[in-house]
């Protein structure tokens, strides 16, 4: 059981806020870079590569003028929820970080970009850690134990 005063809390706190921070970093070198877009480092099912990606997670296509507003009221839907649950889990906290801070990375760089950088390669996907934050903290919430 995580305590939320206790070191566990902050010691996840700390990994969702350093795997946000990581999210950005790569996402400005990929960006920044002259890296190939064709280039890949790794192997065939697990490597870096650059990616545009207009969509979703997984390169879902769904358009940015869908996405963006799609993404606040997922948001807000979040929020109200949290806001009713009245809950002091820490886990629950956790998880609604890490979704939030996933969501708000990726629209940053739709509002800003018009699309998300991945970056990460696996099977015949590309993600970038944003994406893996969300997921986690919808499957943290969904299997949690209440």
């Amino acid at each position: 059981m995580i305590k939320k005063g206790g070191i566990q809390f902050f010691g996840l706190l700390l990994t969702v806020l350093g795997a946000t921070i990581g999210d950005r970093l790569l996402k400005f070198i990929v960006h920044q870079s002259q890296f190939n877009a064709s280039a890949r480092i790794g192997w065939r099912f697990f490597a870096f590569e650059r990616f545009h990606n207009p969509g979703i997670a997984f390169g879902v296509p769904i358009p940015i003028w869908i996405v963006l507003p799609l993404t606040l009221i997922f948001l807000i839907v979040l929020a109200i929820w949290v806001f009713r649950q009245r809950e002091n889990q820490p886990l629950t906290h956790i998880a609604i970080a890490a979704i939030t801070l996933g969501a708000l990375s990726n629209a940053f760089d739709r509002t800003t970009l018009g699309y998300t950088i991945d970056y990460i390669r696996v099977l015949d996907s590309i993600i970038n850690i944003a994406d893996i934050l969300v997921i986690a903290g919808i499957a943290t919430l969904v299997f949690r134990k209440k």
